[in-house]
């Protein structure tokens, strides 16, 4: 059992060195040569992962059915996931100049307005385009904050840390034993917005949802956080451009009827947020970053790095 154990511990300190490693390297060349090296990268996964291939393919199915349209959706996404890390990797190099020629904002009003009545807001976000850039454009203007997941190794963990801090962020870590609820409604009180991720179910206690059709677990932090503090609760993506930019999408808030912290009232809004992230995933379904079984049909979610 003790040289298993220290097989995955060296198989996920390996794991470390190697994106650190691929980060530097991608910092280094030109924006042009990283996305070829990402899309060839990208591609090799593609064909030669089947269960990670088969895994985005099932997710996506419910949305876009069988036929050419899902089979060329689920080779796009794994481009697409390849083009966020690339993207990810360079994106403290990128000046402010530079991101705001490369962003746009539909929906910016909503921010703004929020913002404008002295209090904070819920950001709920899925796993789409790149929320890295999203957070950074969004941190240039308002404060924000984020709850991070924490990765093994440490040290990998460490980087993303740092990374996004350098973005403007504040961030949270989750870790267990320490009050993140209380932290983000802490900063929430401050006139934060506080932006989660939330359409994976990693506790595996979340709420249950439909989407598309299907049954999936969601997790409770939006709605807890929204009705605590009442506040908006107000979801957004940030889609990657084909011309190496982004398009963010800031939808009205979908808390207003709903008030007091009570089960029934996080389930409704959990399910509020469900709709919402189908109608972001249907505008572009390559760009949902699906890589873990999301369907309970299917199978329990299980935890990729993010």
């Amino acid at each position: 059992m003790s040289g298993k154990k220290s097989r995955g511990r060296l198989r996920v300190a390996l794991t470390g060195v190697g994106y650190l490693a691929a980060w530097r390297l991608t910092r280094l060349a030109p924006e042009r040569f990283a996305r070829r090296a990402f899309d060839a990268m990208s591609m090799r996964t593609w064909r030669r992962n089947t269960r990670r291939r088969e895994t985005v393919r099932e997710n996506l199915l419910p949305v876009l059915g069988e036929g050419q349209p899902l089979e060329d959706a689920v080779r796009e996404a794994f481009l697409l996931y390849g083009r966020y890390w690339m993207e990810t990797f360079r994106m403290q190099d990128l000046s402010s100049d530079d991101l705001m020629a490369r962003f746009d904002c539909e929906g910016e009003e909503v921010l703004r307005d929020v913002h404008a009545l002295g209090r904070g807001g819920v950001l709920g976000t899925a796993h789409i385009g790149n929320w890295d850039a999203g957070g950074r454009w969004v941190a240039e203007r308002w404060p924000l904050t984020a709850v991070a997941e924490v990765l093994q190794p440490k040290m990998l963990f460490d980087r993303f840390l740092s990374h996004r801090r350098s973005l403007g962020l504040t961030i949270i870590p989750l870790v267990r034993g320490a009050d993140a609820t209380g932290q983000c409604l802490e900063k929430i009180r401050e006139g934060h917005y506080v932006a989660l991720v939330s359409d994976r179910d990693l506790s595996g206690s979340g709420v249950s949802v439909k989407m598309f059709g299907r049954t999936t677990k969601l997790p409770p932090g939006p709605a807890v956080l929204s009705l605590r503090a009442r506040v908006p609760l107000i979801p957004a993506c940030i889609y990657q451009r084909p011309d190496g930019g982004w398009h963010a999408w800031v939808m009205e808030p979908i808390d207003d009827g709903i008030e007091g912290e009570t089960p029934e009232n996080v389930a409704a809004l959990t399910q509020r947020l469900a709709e919402a992230f189908e109608r972001m995933i249907a505008r572009s379904p390559e760009q949902w970053h699906a890589f873990s079984r999301m369907w309970l049909e299917a199978g329990r979610a299980a935890s990729t790095p993010v």
